[in-house]
């Protein structure tokens, strides 16, 4: 996994006031944050909307930011809370938590063109089908740590899960697919993997 997941060279500029940097964030991880987004809150506009807050809000707030190692990973995180008060607000979701039956989206009927183009085979297809089956929070955790490459560290944090309950939640999600798939960890791993890149 990349230790560093997008460009790092802007944030300490932004820190210092650089509206240029904070444009070249934008452009840097903007595609990534809606693909991300749109999972949780299954309205275009509505994300955008929470994409536009949260810029707004790291410019406001840039001279106390801290500086981060991961920017992607700060911008996912911090999106997904963007979200969740999103929802609150919205009266969609109680107690500060994604519920399954809002929960994380990663359906792979428009994505399977992606897949398709990517990956000509027929354990590519299955694996859409596959992935299809698996709970909202399992999605989720697939997504973040192969689609993202996000460290167990970092989903624990996002996900309000121990770093045990992470590792456990992958586990399950990775053997439910290996099940569907019947194919060994290894092979599945491997696909995950190619299917990012």
């Amino acid at each position: 996994m990349k230790a560093n997941s997008g460009n790092n060279q802007f944030w300490p500029r932004l820190l210092q006031g650089d509206r240029q940097a904070l444009n070249e964030i934008y452009r840097l991880h903007a595609d990534a944050l809606f693909r991300y987004g749109i999972r949780l809150l299954h309205d275009e506009n509505a994300v955008q909307d929470c994409i536009h807050d949260l810029f707004l809000k790291i410019w406001s707030n840039h001279a106390r930011l801290s500086d981060t190692d991961n920017v992607r990973y700060y911008l996912i995180s911090s999106l997904r809370n963007t979200i969740i008060n999103y929802r609150n607000q919205q009266g969609k979701i109680e107690h500060q938590e994604l519920q399954e039956r809002d929960g994380f989206a990663m359906d792979f009927t428009v994505e399977s063109q992606y897949i398709l183009k990517e990956e000509q085979t027929e354990k590519a297809q299955r694996l859409a089908e596959a992935m299809n089956q698996l709970t909202a929070r399992q999605k989720e955790i697939i997504y973040l740590r192969y689609f993202e490459e996000l460290s167990y560290d970092q989903i624990a944090e996002m996900m309000d899960l121990s770093k045990k309950g992470t590792y456990k939640l992958s586990a399950r999600a990775l053997e439910a697919l290996r099940e569907i798939l019947q194919v060994e960890k290894a092979v599945l791993i491997a696909l995950l993997v190619s299917l990012k890149h």
